[in-house]
């Protein structure tokens, strides 16, 4: 075994030694794979996590009687929470709803309120919140149910857009991305088959040929795969502390975990795949 162990070191060596200009190039090319790679894999995510927000917040606003007590309103919170479509539940009091109104105009609120107590509700999807907004037109006390269909199309046109964005991405980056890693890495193994050949009309078995070539391949991928990943993850976070405005997306933490689950699923899928990379005449 140590025997073995040692033959194919000197072998790897040679290896290295012999083509230790395209291997550098190819490790480097990599690297910037893996980097684009998660670009590319957490800008879709981003997208998906802020459509998923936007859906989040389809919205109506109900307004209650004003000859219906604390007592009622509070029943009428209730029977909202118990629908299951609703996200959230906001109540506001016509005192506070004033006090917003005349702070955002800069006059004095020492006049008739004529407004009434409010609830917003949230929901995910239009459908749901058409749903919600029949049956809750329907409780005693409710006075009306309000929807802004502005609010609503404007929502619309987001997450559609976002959604085509995500589809342009996945198809014109990251798929593409993918095929370009596996493709050095084949191409690594395809650049030496003559010598590989040579060794097998040599006589030497087709497993102990590509031994050496499998280990350097399957090394080389996963440590470009953690560098590259590395990389972007230190860019990321500088990003996001460092420019104003980008707070609303994912936290490290979550980038680190989506990359690492990525990382780790392509290396493993791909040393599974690496011994099909080459097929020699035999």
């Amino acid at each position: 075994m140590v025997k073995n162990i040692r033959r194919v070191n000197n072998e790897i060596n040679e290896i290295l030694k012999g083509n230790q200009n395209y291997y550098t190039l190819s490790f480097i090319s990599l690297i910037f794979a893996f980097l684009l790679f998660n670009l590319s894999l957490i800008t879709i995510y981003n997208l998906y996590d802020y459509n998923q927000k936007l859906k989040s917040s389809y919205s109506l606003n109900v307004y209650i009687n004003n000859n219906v007590s604390q007592n009622s309103i509070e029943e009428i919170e209730k029977n909202i929470l118990n629908l299951s479509e609703v996200e959230t539940v906001m109540y506001e009091s016509k005192e506070i709803a004033l006090r917003k109104i005349t702070e955002k105009l800069g006059v004095s609120n020492n006049i008739t309120n004529p407004l009434l107590n409010s609830f917003t509700i949230t929901t995910k999807g239009e459908k749901k919140l058409i749903e919600i907004h029949k049956v809750v037109g329907e409780f005693n006390g409710v006075k009306e149910t309000v929807i802004s269909q502005k609010y609503i199309n404007s929502l619309n046109e987001k997450i559609n857009r976002n959604n085509k964005i995500i589809y342009f991405l996945f198809f014109i980056t990251f798929i593409p991305i993918v095929i370009i890693i596996f493709n050095i890495s084949h191409c690594t193994i395809v650049s030496q088959t003559h010598d590989i050949q040579t060794k097998f009309f040599l006589g030497m078995g087709k497993k102990d040929i590509m031994k050496p070539y499998y280990f350097i391949n399957n090394i080389k991928f996963i440590s470009s795969g953690i560098i590259g990943s590395l990389i972007f993850l230190n860019i990321y976070h500088f990003t996001q502390s460092k420019i104003l405005g980008l707070n609303n997306l994912i936290s490290t933490i979550q980038v680190s975990i989506l990359t690492g689950i990525s990382l780790l699923i392509l290396s493993i899928v791909f040393p599974l795949i690496s011994s099909s990379l080459i097929r020699i005449k035999e």
